[in-house]
């Protein structure tokens, strides 16, 4: 009989695997695409960079763009060619279309999740990899989701990242080939997101010194070589950004430049960052107050010299650096993005050790019930099934309904008025950069530098940014556009619009004319 009963629980294993698989795939493939053309609403970030693909797409230009012409930086304050390259390839092919350059970041996060389902079964096995792809997958502090549906170099950086970490911690990584493929998947991500070279690189160094004086068993190049390569990649390509596509100028003020305008706002200490960050990171929303927790599991687990420890213990250095980072910038959610994600490994492997405590017990938790003995076993059963309620049936309910009650089209809208009202000769001053990539008319933006300023004023009290930049000079728009960004950022005070009227408002958008 016991033999019959063994037999059927094997056949039966492989099925409920496939049924649970194919469920994960599912609701993943409807989140990240269902309603993809209106959540998120097209906004200032995404449309920055979609500026660069559709240059590219059209003019054959790697560059932002302004109505006086093409300007150095872009491509590098907002992501890299692995983002851009692909989506001009679809402009070429399709026409601009903010949904279908939205398609290529879902496909990066599904590979993603893949990715994250492989390092995670690794190290546990396949339920806790399943688990890991919907904790970070529903999640709401983790905003993958967010992530997941709009241009911003996020999730493709995270792919590239993740896809290096599954090959270095295979065996096959350990040979000359595949740490030069390490190296390279590692230096893509650099350069997607350059945030991230900034806990990468240091954390592949810190984890050199580790295995020296430590664990003592990969050896140099085990380190070396992808430290290096990711570091040329990630060197290069900013020389290229300084130099190639800083239009000619000098190079020490390009790189004075696209310091101000694209690092402003990571390397920041001040009484105003600080609590920002303690308040994100300890935040009971903060995956569901588990980040602290897993942060310092992912420490107090990688002490031990044998090679499950050192698995851990690659990760917990990124995670310790990616930590490190996010707590001397502004305290973005943005900047927490990294190492919140490298923490969901550790949220995974402490649910494991704690279901193995549960199971541990003798009676299994079903015999204490029935004896109605509380055990630590019983009260650690209780804590997981109800934090598994709150973080994953209930944000699953509530992602599907965020996404289904979400119907905003005022940035469509607003284009396709200014298309068809204003002449593609008249000049246009607006913040909106997503109004660039859904028309051809001509527009005028501020300065990339003008984004420092404006950083500067929201978030470490400084001077309010109409001080430093007067649409008005050096000649009249004949409209304004104001935005959500425009708005926000008080870019366009009402005293600077005296002479001009508005013609129509849609949702947050309001087009003025100048008067005659």
């Amino acid at each position: 009989m016991s033999s019959i009963q063994s037999g059927s629980q094997a056949r039966g294993l492989p099925l409920v695997r496939v049924i649970a698989t194919g469920l994960v795939i599912i609701v993943s493939v409807f989140l990240l695409v269902y309603k993809l053309s209106d959540y998120p609403i097209p906004w200032y970030d995404e449309g920055s960079h979609l500026h660069v693909a559709k240059n590219f797409a059209l003019h054959g230009v790697y560059a932002d763009s302004s109505s006086e012409g093409y300007r150095p930086f872009g491509p590098a304050v907002g992501v890299g060619p692995t983002v851009m390259l692909p989506i001009a390839g679809l402009f070429s092919a399709f026409g601009v279309s903010i949904p279908l350059a939205r398609l290529l970041i879902v496909v990066y996060s599904l590979l993603t999740l893949l990715l994250v389902y492989s390092i995670t079964a690794k190290l546990t096995s396949w339920p806790y990899a399943l688990l890991a792809v919907v904790i970070l997958l529903l999640i709401p502090s983790i905003r993958y989701l967010y992530y997941s549906r709009t241009v911003v170099g996020e999730v493709p950086g995270l792919f590239f990242f993740f896809a290096g970490l599954l090959l270095w911690l295979h065996p096959r990584g350990r040979s000359v080939f595949g740490l030069v493929c390490v190296g390279i998947l590692i230096g893509f991500a650099t350069i997607t997101k350059n945030q991230y070279a900034f806990f990468i690189l240091p954390g592949l160094l810190l984890n050199w010194i580790a295995d020296l004086f430590w664990y003592k068993r990969r050896g140099w190049r085990y380190y070396v070589i992808p430290g290096a390569i990711a570091g040329v990649m990630f060197f290069g390509w900013l020389y290229i950004v300084i130099v190639k596509l800083g239009q000619g100028g000098d190079f020490g003020e390009n790189l004075k430049t696209l310091q101000t305008a694209g690092m402003g706002a990571l390397i920041v200490v001040d009484g105003d960052s600080i609590p920002r960050v303690a308040r994100l990171l300890a935040d009971e929303n903060t995956f569901g107050s588990l980040f602290i927790g897993a942060f310092i599991y992912s420490l107090l687990t990688s002490w031990r010299r044998d090679e499950e420890s050192q698995q851990r213990g690659i990760l917990a250095v990124f995670l310790f650096m990616a930590t490190v980072l996010f707590c001397v910038s502004l305290g973005w959610d943005r900047y927490a993005f990294g190492p919140v994600a490298l923490s969901v490994f550790f949220v995974i492997l402490l649910i494991r050790d704690g279901v193995r405590v549960i199971t541990a017990d003798k009676l299994g938790v079903i015999g204490v019930m029935r004896q109605g003995k509380p055990t630590p076993a019983l009260a650690l059963s209780a804590l997981l099934v109800g934090w598994l309620v709150v973080t994953v049936v209930f944000p699953l309910y509530n992602r599907y309904h965020e996404l289904s009650t979400h119907s905003m089209h005022d940035a469509y809208q607003a284009a396709d008025w200014i298309k068809t009202n204003i002449s593609q000769d008249d000049l246009i001053e607006t913040w909106e950069q997503e109004i660039g990539v859904l028309t051809d008319n001509k527009i005028h933006y501020p300065p990339q530098l003008i984004l420092a300023y404006s950083v500067d004023a929201e978030w470490q009290g400084g001077d309010p940014v109409a001080d430093f930049y007067d649409f008005r000079e050096p000649a009249m728009p004949d409209y304004v556009v104001r935005g959500p960004f425009g708005a926000f950022t008080g870019i366009y005070p009402d005293d600077r619009l005296d002479d001009y009227e508005i013609v129509q408002e849609i949702g947050p958008y309001q087009i003025f004319k100048r008067l005659n």
